[in-house]
Order: C-alpha cells, then structure tokens, then sequence
C-alpha cells in the first residue's frame, strides 16, 4: 500500500473522535452524572497531552523510525477510544482522555514531518482535505448508532476497532517509513538541550500556527453565534452558512492544492492571507454580507496549514525542520483552545459584535507574523 495512502488512512482514523465528541458529548455527560458544561475539564487535558506530544515528535523522530512511532500512537489512539466507550466513571474517561491526546499529537506532528518532506503541495493540501472528510462522518456514526438504538459507547468503541485494524496495518508497514534524520552539523548534537534557544523564525512561525488554527476554530465556533445575535441573519440562514464554512474549507484545500502545485505555495499563501483579511472585514459590515465572509475566511484558511508545514524547511531552514512542525503542530493545538475561549470571554462585557473586529485583528495578525517570519528565513537557514 502506497506510503501516501496511509498517510490519508491515518488522517482519516484520527479526525473521527473529534468530530464524534460534540455531537456525543450530552449522551456521555449524562452517563457520567456530569453537566454538559464538564466539557470545559476535559478539553485543557487533551490540549496539555496533545501539545507535550507534539512538542517532543521532533526529538522522538531522532531516534526511532517514523514507522515505528506512528504505529505505537495509532494503538495508543485506539486503546484510548476503548477505554472511553468502557470507561465506568467521568475520571477514568478523562484517562482515556490523556492517552488520546498524547497518540493524536504525535500522529499529527509525525504525518506533518513526513508530509513536508516528500509531498507537494497538492498530496499534503488533500491530506488535511480527507481530515475533513473524518471530521463530517464522526457525527454520521453516532447518528447510525443512535437509529440503531444503541449508546454512544458503541460508536467509542467502533472507531476503536477501526483503528485497531489500521494499527496492524501500520505494524506491517512501518519498515517502509524512512527515517527522518536531521543533517549533519557541528551544532546539532546539542539541539536536544537547547529548545528554548531555537531560531527567531522557529518560535515565530509556531505563533502564526497559533493565531492561524484560533482563527479557524474561532470562526467555526462563533460563526452562527454573531450572524444571529449580531447581524440578526435567521437561524436557517445562520445553520446553512456555518455548514458552508466546513464545505468552503474542504473545497479549499482540493481546489488550492492543485493551484500551488502549479504556481507554487507562496502565491497561494499571500492571497489566502489577503482573502482571510477581507473575509473578516467583511463581518464589520452589516446584514447578508456577513455570510458571505464567513464563506470567504473558510475558503481562503484552506490551504493555510498543510501549505506552512510544506514549506517550514524554507522559514527555519533544514537543520530545525523537524523540531518546527513539533512546535507548530503543538501552537496549533493551543491556539486552537484558547484564541476562541478567549473571544467567548470578550463576547459577555462587549456582546456578539466583538465577534467581528476579534478575527479581523487575529487575520492581520498572522499576516504580519508570517512577513516578519519570511523576513527571517534566509538568515536563520544560513546560521542553524
């Protein structure tokens, strides 16, 4: 089986708890004898476990095979998901928890480390497309349980065994993974030893991975929220134009996947950039045209993140690729938390309308820290 389709398979596997959580959530916190709102104790141990994971890829990948360390998180990923859908008590689910976020952050990062060095942008824009893809069938599963009558542990406990068979299919082939070694260099030796002393461009672009992930989540949450409490847009209408934010995102990233194929990712990034900004400005103004925005900042964030991993060897050179993706991948996974957490607080003293200006400043935001970064990257690939 071709590398680029277990990487896909991969992919796939881990997007489907995540969008089978939210929909399960009420079915489970009622299991547990816990509000719905318990929700907010058991994200910061999925965002913890999953950053530490992914913060410590790169230095993993220096001593063990790719193949290796992916087949090990897939069958920490499906224990996890066992342990869930058995789990007796809230706190033993939120162990379970745990052990998720730890096989999920190192499958991420690991995928991304492997993707930036041997795909073009079309196969790694595709990748995070079939994410997407895994995302949606989560709540088409629990739905197929629940007409099935049966509880939300079964829909636990059948991307488990998913994950299961594809964790044996891995083991199989994880001597076909090379491994990801990092070059030659009097100064790498140390690196293990020195993380807080990584290049300017390392911690700057691991930043643009943080504000660029809140924005998107940011914009996934909060989208129906300001269109009907902000811009008096009907539910109906509100619905239908988040459920549109999803699709732009999936269209985007097969649609500009084969456009930086052929123009090549800079220029996409530059205009997905400037169609990010105008998207969000778009929420400042009143009435419909804030649909259109939403639509707008979902298509353009498309292509943002497969095409920053793809092209990381070129912001801090090749020497600290590897230790990059493991911090972007671990940015990515707070922004992603905390950004709309922290706009959710915004919304009680100022109301929904702050909704609006609070993307816009993070879409400029990530424009002038991904220019500061490019400002950077040939410095930092001359002096790892």
């Amino acid at each position: 089986m071709p590398l680029l389709v277990l990487a896909y398979l991969a992919f796939l596997g881990i997007a489907l708890p995540d969008g089978l959580v939210g929909v399960s959530w009420p079915s489970m916190s009622a299991s547990f004898g816990q509000p719905v709102g318990a929700l907010g104790l058991v994200l910061p141990f999925v965002v913890v476990s999953s950053m530490l994971s992914s913060a410590s890829t790169g230095a993993l990948l220096a001593r063990f095979r790719l193949g290796r360390l992916l087949t090990v998180s897939l069958g920490l990923y499906a224990v996890s998901l066992l342990s869930q859908s058995l789990a007796p008590t809230f706190w033993a689910f939120l162990v379970a928890v745990v052990l998720l976020g730890a096989g999920s952050g190192a499958i991420d990062a690991g995928l991304n480390t492997f993707a930036a060095r041997q795909f073009n942008a079309r196969q790694i824009t595709w990748m995070h497309a079939v994410y997407g893809l895994g995302a949606a069938a989560g709540p088409l599963l629990f739905l197929a349980t629940t007409v099935a009558g049966l509880s939300w542990r079964w829909a636990f406990a059948m991307v488990a065994g998913l994950l299961a068979v594809l964790t044996v299919v891995f083991g199989f082939t994880s001597g076909r993974w090379p491994a990801i070694q990092r070059p030659q260099s009097h100064s790498l030796p140390d690196m293990p030893n020195r993380t807080w002393r990584l290049p300017g461009a390392v911690w700057s672009g691991a930043f643009a991975f943080a504000v660029q992930t809140g924005l998107e989540s940011g914009t996934a949450l909060w989208a129906y929220t300001f269109l009907t409490a902000a811009r008096a847009v009907s539910p109906e209408v509100a619905a239908a134009t988040t459920s549109g934010y999803w699709i732009a995102l999936l269209l985007g990233r097969l649609v500009m996947g084969e456009v930086a194929t052929r123009a090549g990712p800079r220029p996409v990034l530059t205009a997905c950039l400037a169609g990010m900004c105008i998207g969000a400005a778009l929420l400042i103004l009143p009435g419909l045209v804030s649909v259109v925005g939403v639509v707008l900042l979902g298509f353009s964030a498309a292509p943002m993140f497969p095409l920053l991993t793809l092209t990381t060897k070129d912001r801090v050179g090749e020497a600290w690729t590897d230790r990059a993706i493991g911090l972007q991948s671990a940015a990515s996974t707070a922004g992603a938390a905390t950004l709309p957490a922290l706009i959710g607080l915004l919304i009680g003293p100022f109301g929904p309308q702050v909704i609006a200006p609070s993307l816009l400043i993070l879409a400029g935001l990530n424009a002038a820290v991904l220019a500061w970064t490019a400002s950077r990257s040939r410095q930092t690939s001359a002096r790892p």
